[in-house]
């Protein structure tokens, strides 16, 4: 194998509305053949990096090249995964839990294989093959993933990966949970797949146990990324890895003393103690300076807001950039009582479900949509569903409105049919805002503020302040669930479509282990409420926070009341 990873500035973001860079420009080149480690503190960007190589993460600018091929197949709407060069890596995420989803290790293994339709008859070769190289008995193949220790679960993940015979092994902190054997035979397994012509790259903070295999170290901070060692600096990493590890990090961040920065290996010899001490004496008195030059960048005005200065009176720049800070702070999930927000969604609501024509429909969506545009940011996220329920309106009008006998179409019959969807529409485009305007927490508080009294009658109104928080809390799990098999139809069964969705060819391969997972998510959230004590002792609550209306609360109420009054205005006239 001679194919090198290739990373051309590559810059990736976060998505949603709050766009945060997680890698900046990243040139980097990860030869075959070669073991790289990846280092660097917590939420450096490691795996990040590593899940952009294994096409897991939207690339902003730039291009990942695995040899000659792309990892993304240009495409006009959006970015298609190259099957062929997905096919020749494998990843092995952080978490070896956040895996799995079959009921027996058998069938994990058999998930892993099925991208590459292996025979069955190889298949069980293979098994039987990995689980002996990382030290798994062939008895665990009828066990539950789930129910193996954290040790046996980095393994089976290790064997899921050796079992498809990548090119490439893409590791996240393999060492996290195993004991000195799993260690040894971690590291039999790269030196054997490095025999084999093969390439890895390995995120991890154990240096003490891989730095001795490796080829190349880079590290990784704040989503940069820059090689800190060749590969001739493995003679030396055998015999010092504290102080190796001690020299690449304060190279990575520009703390080397002049006359201590030559590359390791080059005949160099190794500082003295004295003067690595000076470096990282030097790196820790400038770190608070460039702390607090980042928190003044932040303050500083953007590229736009410059523009805005050669042409503007200071006053209006002030009021600019006061508008900015606003708008931030509506979108606060604290800004707004529950309770306004309930009053303010059933009045519109109320408003639109009145309208019963064509033309009061559409003027009533004008204003709501009006009323709206301070919370299109929270409304971004849903374009997708939108767009399907619009299509869907528009089959469900074309298909009411074709009349048999003579074949024809009836207007008359779309109208009513358009007006009931639109209706709903709006009403869940006035509903969406408000999963981001309140916590569940704040909800519950809103219920018990509200409804409190009603314990005197022996309602269990705190129970059903939970229940509804519960469910708040639960549609999160719900989606987040759906994105973790998305996830893993992308790592694992090397689907090509669009990040955060499943092909429909692996929707019966899905669906029944995702009900079972939200039932284990359910038994989860079931022993913590037991845990802390719900349900247990009847007894006055202690609240740690009391809700009150704030004048943007009776701001909100008052511009819905306008709206609301205007749609009913409107009607009336027509």
């Amino acid at each position: 194998m001679n194919n090198d990873w290739k990373l051309n500035g590559v810059s990736v973001s976060t998505g949603g509305t709050d766009k945060k860079q997680l890698l900046k420009d990243v040139h980097m080149t990860f030869k075959a053949g070669q073991i790289t480690l990846l280092i660097g503190r917590n939420g450096a960007g490691k795996s990040t990096l590593l899940e952009t190589m294994a096409g897991l993460r939207h690339v902003d600018e730039g291009a990942i090249t695995l040899g000659d091929a792309p990892l993304w197949l240009p495409n006009r709407r959006k970015q298609k995964l190259n099957r062929h060069v997905a096919l020749q890596y494998g990843i092995s995420l952080q978490s070896s839990e956040s895996q799995w989803f079959a009921s027996t290790v058998r069938e994990e293994l058999l998930y892993s294989l099925k991208p590459y339709k292996v025979d069955e008859e190889s298949a069980s070769k293979r098994k039987a093959k990995v689980l002996a190289e990382v030290g798994l008995p062939l008895e665990l193949l009828e066990r539950d993933p789930w129910t193996l220790s954290g040790g046996q679960q980095r393994r089976l993940s290790l064997a899921c990966l050796l079992a498809c015979e990548p090119d490439w092994l893409l590791l996240d902190e393999p060492t996290a949970g195993l004991d000195a054997v799993g260690i040894r035979r971690l590291c039999a397994v790269l030196e054997a797949h490095r025999a084999a012509g093969r390439g890895a790259v390995v995120a991890t903070h154990d240096l003490d146990a891989l730095l001795p295999l490796a080829d190349a170290v880079a590290v990784v901070s704040g989503g940069v990324v820059r090689e800190a060692a060749a590969a001739a600096a493995v003679a030396q990493s055998a015999a010092a890895p504290q102080a190796l590890r001690a020299l690449a990090e304060l190279r990575a961040e520009a703390a080397m003393p002049p006359q201590v920065s030559a590359p390791l290996g080059s005949g160099a010899p190794w500082p003295a103690p004295q003067e690595v001490a000076a470096a990282i004496a030097a790196e820790l008195h400038a770190r608070p300076r460039r702390e607090t030059e980042a928190e003044a960048e932040k303050l500083t005005l953007t590229r736009k807001e410059l523009q805005l200065a050669d042409s503007m009176p200071a006053d209006e720049i002030v009021k600019e950039l006061s508008s900015a800070h606003a708008g931030a702070e509506l979108l606060r999930s604290d800004k707004f009582d529950p309770r306004a927000l309930v009053i303010v969604y059933m009045m519109l609501a109320t408003s639109v479900l009145a309208q019963n024509s064509v033309l009061e429909v559409a003027l009533s969506a004008i204003i709501s949509l009006l009323l709206l545009i301070p919370f299109r940011k929270l409304i971004r996220p849903w374009m997708g569903a939108i767009r399907a329920y619009l299509i869907m309106i528009a089959i469900f009008s074309f298909i009411g409105g074709i009349a048999f006998g003579p074949l024809s179409f009836d207007w008359e019959k779309v109208w009513p049919i358009w007006i009931r969807f639109s209706k709903l529409l709006l009403i869940m485009l006035l509903g969406m805002p408000m999963l981001k305007l309140m916590t569940p927490l704040r909800l519950q508080r809103a219920i018990e503020q509200t409804l409190g009294w009603l314990k005197h009658l022996k309602v269990p109104i705190h129970s059903f302040a939970l229940i509804v928080t519960l469910i708040f809390r639960f549609i999160p799990l719900l989606t987040g669930e759906w994105e973790r098999f998305a996830k893993l139809a992308h790592a694992r069964g090397k689907a090509s479509s669009s990040l955060r969705t499943i092909p429909i060819s692996m929707f019966h391969a899905i669906l029944i282990p995702y009900v079972r997972s939200i039932l284990r998510l359910a038994e989860q959230m079931a022993d913590a409420l037991e845990a802390r004590g719900f349900g247990l002792a009847s007894r006055k609550p202690v609240y740690g926070f009391r809700l009150r209306f704030s004048r943007s609360d009776a701001k909100l109420i008052g511009i819905a009341a306008i709206g609301s009054l205007l749609i009913f205005l409107i009607a009336a006239l027509l």
